[in-house]
């Protein structure tokens, strides 16, 4: 798939791109954070001078507009504005994608004229009024599906909080969807996703006028999407099943570009550190690099760690955030002493595959789609058979008993007889590894990437 039949002419010299993040920080881990950090970094070497343009937090200010903050330098050395909030975020501004005012977007745009304006979400800091701004003058376009949330109003692209959905957006559907996921048994839930109620309603916020009036909040993001889709020139896609579901709503194939992901350290050198037999003195060691959220499937690793025998000869490490919160505690409580569980860390991105290079393999158990699971990239490219969800962008990548294996997404029972068997069939650790193919770099994905910004196939 690549991009055709799109009439502009061919970029050359050195260009602007701006990359709008929609966000106050790029900062921490992360794919998209990751991702931006590492395009831009390479960019200059393609011949563009790049942008990363945040925004301090969003919600109304009191002041009309503010000053664009001068351009700054930060320890990546990554050339960054910092936007005032927008302006007028209710609820339906949310849905509809549109603040009443993006106070400093016109006058950045102006001054820097950039070629491309590259979106990496699509939400109030970086909606439809900065979509119209950059096609105003005559800038290219670009957006990449990092998350769901670029075409799912529930963001996660969960069907009523479980099951993976295809991404076809419907009004009725989306709605029951959105209040079945807040908790709503499905039955009440499509009842109220039949209520059409005015096209003005959303002001109010109490609990029963947020209620009746979901079904008009998820046609607004539903019009706002399909009108963003004419102002989009190209959707940068990283896994095969995204291009179903922007398929089903109408984007046609010569708008979307797929453009793999890959890893922006430098490679390691792995090895082949794996024994003949796991025993107390060395156990396996297997390797959680994500942040501590249920759409990751903290909860299936858990479940399958209560499954296996306490005595058993593993180890788990936690390297990600998030497990300070509530959730995350609430998580690790149980397993409070329990060696097999070592204290979560957070790992700078940098220094991931050293890390991750100490471990036997990697668990990634994802329930959720994943756009382009990082995790994935950078264990194969320390060497790490992936023991992964059978969903997505996972199971895009891992070859199942090739090198990596793959288990049903949230079957923590399957998770634990898969681990059992790696545990008594150290071999099979080594074969998968020996299967691992080189993986993909930043610098493969820049390039490619590059010619997408300047309009060749």
């Amino acid at each position: 798939m690549n991009v055709l039949a799109i009439e502009r002419p061919s970029i050359s010299g050195v260009q602007t791109c701006l990359h709008l993040v929609g966000a106050s920080s790029v900062t921490g881990g992360g794919g998209s954070n990751t991702f931006v950090r590492a395009l831009a970094r390479r960019q200059a070497n393609l011949g563009w001078k790049p942008i990363v343009v945040l925004n301090q937090a969003n919600g109304d200010c009191a002041a009309p507009s503010l000053p664009i903050v001068p351009p700054e330098r930060n320890t990546s050395t990554l050339d960054m504005r910092v936007l005032p909030p927008v302006l007028g975020t209710d609820r339906k501004a949310y849905y509809a994608r549109r603040p009443n005012a993006a106070p400093g977007v016109r006058e950045l745009f102006a001054e820097t004229m950039p070629a491309v304006v590259h979106f990496h979400t699509l939400g109030l800091a970086a909606g439809m009024l900065h979509l119209e701004a950059a096609k105003a003058i005559g800038a290219r376009t670009i957006v990449t599906y990092h998350t769901g949330g670029i075409s799912c109003p529930q963001t996660a692209l969960l069907e009523n909080g479980f099951s993976p959905c295809d991404g076809r957006l419907e009004i009725a559907r989306c709605t029951r969807c959105r209040l079945a996921n807040r908790g709503m048994p499905v039955k009440l839930a499509e009842l109220l996703a039949r209520i059409e109620v005015g096209e003005g309603s959303g002001g109010d916020e109490s609990i029963i006028g947020r209620l009746i009036s979901s079904r008009s909040m998820t046609k607004a993001f539903i019009a706002s999407f399909q009108s963003a889709i004419e102002l989009i020139d190209v959707f940068h896609i990283q896994s095969r099943w995204i291009a179903d579901v922007l398929r089903r709503n109408g984007v046609p194939d010569d708008k979307m570009a797929f453009v793999e992901m890959g890893v922006s350290q430098e490679p390691v050198a792995a090895g082949d550190h794996i024994c003949e037999a796991f025993n107390d003195a060395r156990p396996l060691r297997l390797v959680f690099a994500g942040r501590c959220s249920d759409v990751k499937g903290v909860e299936t690793i858990l479940g399958a760690l209560k499954q296996i025998d306490k005595q058993a000869p593993v180890s788990i490490s936690l390297l990600g955030s998030g497990w300070d919160s509530d959730y995350g505690r609430r998580l690790f409580g149980p397993f409070t002493g329990d060696k097999r569980l070592l204290a979560p860390r957070v790992v700078a991105a940098e220094q991931m595959l050293h890390e991750l290079v100490t471990h036997d393999a990697c668990l990634v158990p994802s329930v959720c789609l994943e756009t382009g699971p990082l995790a994935v990239y950078e264990a194969m490219a320390a060497g790490l058979p992936v023991i992964g969800s059978r969903l997505g962008g996972i199971s895009e990548r891992i070859r199942d008993t090739v090198d990596g294996l793959l288990f049903s997404p949230g079957n923590a029972t399957e998770l634990a007889k898969t681990i059992e068997y790696v545990l008594a069939a150290p071999g099979e650790l080594r074969k998968l590894r020996r299967n691992i193919r080189p993986q993909r770099t930043f610098d493969d994905m820049a390039r490619e990437l590059d010619a997408i910004y300047r309009g060749r196939n």
